[in-house]
């Protein structure tokens, strides 16, 4: 499923963004980072397969600038927010996007002693997957 993926592109066109997002973990510098969180589980699934998905992420950000930090949140936030289904569109036809919800507001998660701030997002999105599309 290429949902991270597409989640993590929609981001990137986010205007004015001072940092470009990657996945994985949040480096040692400034970074701003897409990374799934435990908890994704399925809603529901249809005698033919088809399963809906409630898929868990956070985008976490790392840097000097604890401004920054909470305002590149925010406007991910306010941008994740606005997804429809026209916005996230599978590359490869193995999710059908429903919805996303924002779980909390950007928050302050650590400091750590070479000055560098941590603010994490968390959100869940909804989706449909598809044994066709496997």
């Amino acid at each position: 499923m290429d949902l991270l993926e597409r989640l993590k592109d929609s981001i990137n066109t986010i205007p004015s963004l001072p940092l470009h997002c990657k996945l994985g973990y949040l480096s040692a510098s400034d970074s701003l980072v897409l990374y799934p969180l435990p908890g994704s589980r399925v809603l529901d699934e249809d005698y033919a397969g088809n399963q809906t998905w409630q898929m868990n992420y956070e985008l976490g950000i790392k840097t000097t600038d604890q401004e920054q930090a909470n305002a590149v949140l925010w406007l991910a936030s306010q941008h994740l927010d606005l997804l429809t289904d026209e916005d996230l569109i599978s590359d490869n036809g193995s999710f059908e996007f429903l919805s996303l919800d924002i779980n909390g507001q950007p928050s302050i998660s650590q400091q750590d002693t070479q000055g560098y701030t941590i603010y994490q997002l968390s959100f869940s999105v909804i989706v449909n997957t598809s044994l066709d599309a496997a």
